[in-house]
C-alpha cells in the first residue's frame, strides 16, 4: 500500500479534501437560503379562459390567487387586442375603401372617407373614447415604427395612421416572416398591470426588443411599471434578442439593477442551459447575475401530455435544477371530464402543494446571494474567494500524479516535483485571472482521477487477500463493505468538483461542464491500465511489463465464443453507458424504464442513476466473487471495468452544477444501497446457479 500511494501526496490531498469541503459547506448554504419558487401564467391566457368559460376574469383571478398562483406574466399588447377589449377600433385602409364590415364604425372614419386620403396597404386606429391606453398606444407605435410610417390626423376624432400589413399571419408562417400590424408587439399596457397590482399578483414582464435598439423604447417599459404600481420580479425576454440588443444592454442592464428586476433565464427544452437570445448571457453579465432560471413546458408538449404527467414536473425541476419559476402553460382543452378552468384550477393548486411539500416557499423567486447579502443592495452573487482554490489545486494535480506514479512507476521525488509545478500553473491562473478553462480541467481531473484511485484502493484490497479462502457469505460481506469504501473514496473527487465548480454562473449554467462523453469513457479505459499494472492478467510477471507491451498481449490473446459474448455484453453496456449520457442522446428512453424513474421519484428521496444501481454496483459485487473464487483474471478484469462505471458515475453526478450539492450526495448514498440490493440479489442468483454451470462445462468437455 505505501509503495503505491505516496504519504505526501495524501496529505496535499486531505488538506485540499479540508478546504473542498469548506467551499461545498457554503455552497451548501447558498442554495439552501435560496428557497422560494415564484407560480406563474399569462395574464392573456387567464382573460381568455374566463372569456370563453363565460367567467369575469377578475372572478377567475381571484380564483387562480387562492390556488397558489403567485405571478401573471404579461406581454406587449397589441392592435388586435386592444381591439378585442373594445379600447379602440382598428380596420385596414382596403376595408375602409370596400365598405364593407364597418357599418357602424364608418361613422368615425367619415371625415377620412370623404378627405379620400386612405392608403389600402396600411391600417387607421381610433379610440372609442380618448383614453390613457389610447396615448399609450401612439407611443408605442412610434417607437416601433418611427414617424415615417405613423400619422395623427387629427379632427373631431383623433385617427392614427400606420402604414403596413394588416393581415394576420397563419400558424405556418409565423416563423417565416413578421406578422402583421394587428398582432404585431407595441408596449407593456399599464391598465394591464394595474389589473395585475390589483388582484394581488406579481408581475413578470416580456417585452420584445426594438428594432433598431431605442432607449426611449425601454425608458418606456420601466415608466409604465413604475406608472401601474405593480411589483414586477423579472424580465423575461422574449423573440430573439434581449430588450436593448445590441447597442442598449448596458442600459437596459442598469434599469433592471435600479428597478429590482430580475432576469429570467428561460431553460432550453433540452434541460440544458437555457433558450438562446441574442444579448442574454451580455445581459446576465450587466444585473450581476442578479437572476432566476425559468422552467416550462414546450408549447406544443403541453397540447398533448394529460395534466398528471405535467404534474410530476414542477416540483422535481425546482429541487433537482434550481428552476426558481414554474412558468405554467395552461391546458385549453378538457380533460377527464372538467372544463379548462376546473382543470386548471386543480393543475395549479396541486403544482403549489407538490412545491411547497418539498419545503419551497411560494412567494418571489429566489436568487444564488453572497451569505449575509440576502435583499441588500447592491446586489452580490456567490463566488467563493480565488484563493481557497489554491489547495484545491495542489490536492487534484496529487491525485493525478499518484495515479501516473502507479502506472509509469515515476519516483516520489519525481511525483511531489511535477504536482508543485502543475499545482502552482493552475493556480496563478485562477488568482491572476478568472481562470475559467483551468477549474474546467480540475473539475475533469477530479471526476476522472479520483474513481479511479477509489478503485485501485479496492485492487489493493484484494491483492493482500489473494490466497484468502473464504466462503460465499463472507464474499457477499466484503462485497457490500467494499463497494461502500469505493464509493466513500469516489466521493472525494465529487466534494472537489462541488467546490471547483460552485458559482452563480454555474448555478445559473452560464457556464457549463464540458467534455461529459469523454468524462464516461476516460475512467474505464484508466482502471483497465491500472489493473493490468496490479494484477498478472496474463500470466506470472505480466504485471511488470509496460503498458505498451501489455497492450500487445492483449491483442494475442485467441477469442472463444464465450469471450465474443461477453465483449459483447460490454459493448452493450458501453452503447448504453456513452449514448445515454448528457442531454442529446439519441437512444430513446424505453417505457419500463420511464416507470422505473417515476416510482423511485415517489419512493426516494432523490433518483439514483440507473448507470450506478443496474449496472455498476452489482458488476462491482460480481467482481468481488470473481475475484474470491478465482475466475479468469480476464474475467476479473471485465467486471473490475463494469464496477467503474458506478463510482465514475457517481462523481459525474456533481459536474451538474444547477443540481443542489446536498441532493448530489443524497443521490449517490440512494444509489450504493439500491445498488447493494441489487448486487446481492445478482450475487445470490450467481452463487445458486455456479455449482449448475460448472456441472454443465464438466458434461461439455467429457462430450468433446
Amino acid at each position: 500500500m505505501k509503495s503505491r500511494f505516496n504519504p505526501i501526496l495524501l496529505t496535499i490531498i486531505v488538506i485540499g479534501l479540508c478546504f473542498a469541503s469548506w467551499l461545498t459547506y457554503e455552497r451548501y448554504q447558498v442554495e439552501k437560503h435560496n428557497n422560494t419558487v415564484e407560480l406563474a401564467m399569462d395574464y392573456e391566457s387567464v382573460r381568455r379562459m374566463a372569456y370563453w368559460e363565460g367567467y369575469s376574469t377578475k372572478d377567475l383571478l381571484k380564483a387562480f390567487k387562492a390556488a397558489g398562483l403567485t405571478t401573471l406574466v404579461v406581454y406587449d399588447t397589441t392592435l388586435e387586442r386592444l381591439n378585442e377589449r373594445q379600447d379602440i377600433v382598428a380596420v385596414s385602409g382596403m376595408d375602409l375603401l370596400n365598405q364593407k364590415q364597418f357599418s357602424e364604425s364608418s361613422g368615425i372614419f367619415k371625415p377620412l372617407l370623404v378627405s379620400g386620403k386612405i392608403i389600402p396597404q396600411a391600417v387607421y386606429i381610433a379610440a372609442n373614447e380618448e383614453s390613457e391606453t389610447f396615448q399609450e398606444m401612439i407611443t408605442d407605435l412610434y417607437n416601433r415604427y418611427g414617424r415615417e410610417r405613423v400619422s395623427v390626423i387629427a379632427g373631431d376624432t383623433v385617427i392614427v395612421e400606420v402604414k403596413g400589413k394588416y393581415t394576420a399571419t397563419s400558424d405556418e408562417d409565423a416563423l417565416e416572416q413578421k406578422p402583421g400590424l394587428l398582432q404585431a408587439p407595441l408596449g407593456l399596457s399599464t391598465k394591464e398591470l394595474k389589473e395585475i397590482k390589483d388582484a394581488g399578483f406579481l408581475a413578470i414582464v416580456r417585452t420584445q426588443n426594438f428594432a433598431p435598439s431605442s432607449r426611449a423604447g425601454i425608458d418606456t417599459m420601466f415608466n409604465r411599471i413604475a406608472q401601474s404600481g405593480a411589483t414586477v420580479t423579472e424580465y423575461l425576454p422574449t423573440g430573439k434578442d434581449v430588450m436593448g440588443y445590441p447597442d442598449n444592454v448596458y442600459y437596459m442592464g442598469r434599469k433592471l439593477s435600479d428597478y429590482r428586476v430580475r432576469l429570467g433565464l428561460p431553460e432550453h427544452f433540452t434541460q440544458l442551459q437555457f433558450t438562446p437570445f441574442n444579448g442574454l448571457v451580455n445581459l446576465a453579465e450587466q444585473v450581476n447575475y442578479n437572476a432566476v432560471r425559468v422552467y416550462t413546458i414546450d408549447r406544443l408538449e403541453n397540447r398533448k401530455i394529460p395534466m398528471p404527467e405535467g404534474l410530476r414536473r414542477w416540483a422535481l425541476a425546482d429541487e433537482e435544477r434550481n428552476i426558481r419559476v414554474n412558468y405554467i402553460r395552461p391546458f385549453m382543452q378538457p380533460q377527464e371530464g372538467n372544463d379548462i378552468v376546473e382543470l386548471n384550477l386543480d393543475y395549479v393548486n396541486k403544482i403549489a402543494t407538490n412545491v411547497k411539500a418539498r419545503g419551497y416557499t411560494l412567494a418571489a423567486a429566489g436568487v444564488f446571494e453572497q451569505l449575509g447579502t440576502e435583499g441588500k443592495l447592491p446586489f452580490k452573487p456567490y463566488f467563493p474567494d480565488r484563493y481557497m482554490f489554491i489547495p484545491l489545486a495542489f490536492a487534484i494535480m496529487a491525485a493525478a500524479m499518484m495515479y501516473f506514479g502507479m502506472i509509469f512507476d515515476i519516483s516520489i521525488k519525481k511525483q511531489i516535483l511535477m504536482t508543485f509545478v502543475l499545482g502552482l500553473v493552475a493556480s496563478l491562473t485562477i488568482v491572476l485571472s478568472r481562470g475559467l478553462m483551468t477549474r474546467q480541467i480540475l473539475a475533469f481531473c477530479s471526476a476522472v482521477f479520483f474513481p479511479v484511485l477509489s478503485m485501485g484502493v479496492i485492487m489493493e484490497l484484494w491483492k493482500a487477500n489473494k490466497d484468502a479462502v473464504l466462503g460465499n457469505m463472507s464474499i457477499l460481506f466484503k462485497a457490500i463493505w467494499q463497494l461502500a469504501l469505493a464509493v466513500t473514496l469516489a466521493f472525494i473527487g465529487a466534494t472537489f468538483i462541488a467546490a471547483i465548480l460552485g458559482d452563480s454562473r454555474f448555478f445559473l449554467e452560464i457556464d457549463i461542464y464540458r467534455g461529459v462523453k469523454l468524462t464516461f469513457i476516460t475512467p474505464v479505459v484508466l482502471v483497465s491500465l491500472l489493473y493490468l499494472k496490479t494484477f498478472d492478467v496474463f500470466g506470472e510477471g505480466s504485471s511488470k511489463l509496460s503498458i505498451p507491451q501489455q497492450i500487445m498481449k492483449v491483442t494475442d490473446i485467441k477469442l472463444s465464443y464465450a469471450h465474443l459474448l461477453g465483449l459483447g455484453a460490454l459493448l452493450f453496456v458501453a452503447y448504453v453507458f456513452v449514448g445515454r449520457s448528457g442531454h442529446t442522446a439519441g437512444m430513446a428512453v424505453p417505457a419500463l424504464e420511464i416507470k422505473l424513474r417515476l416510482f423511485l421519484e415517489q419512493v426516494m428521496y432523490a433518483r439514483p442513476r440507473e448507470k450506478e444501481f443496474l449496472i455498476g454496483h452489482p458488476a462491482f459485487f460480481m467482481a468481488v466473487l470473481a475475484f474470491y473464487k478465482g475466475a479468469p483474471k480476464l474475467w476479473q478484469m471485465l467486471l473490475t471495468i463494469g464496477g467503474t462505471i458506478g463510482v465514475a458515475s457517481l462523481v459525474q453526478t456533481f459536474t451538474h452544477m444547477r443540481t443542489p450539492a446536498i441532493m448530489s450526495y443524497i443521490r449517490g448514498i440512494d444509489g450504493y444501497f439500491l445498488g447493494a440490493i441489487i448486487g446481492t440479489i445478482a450475487f445470490l442468483v450467481v452463487v445458486f446457479l455456479l455449482p449448475y454451470a460448472k456441472e454443465w462445462k464438466r458434461r461439455y468437455l467429457i462430450n468433446e
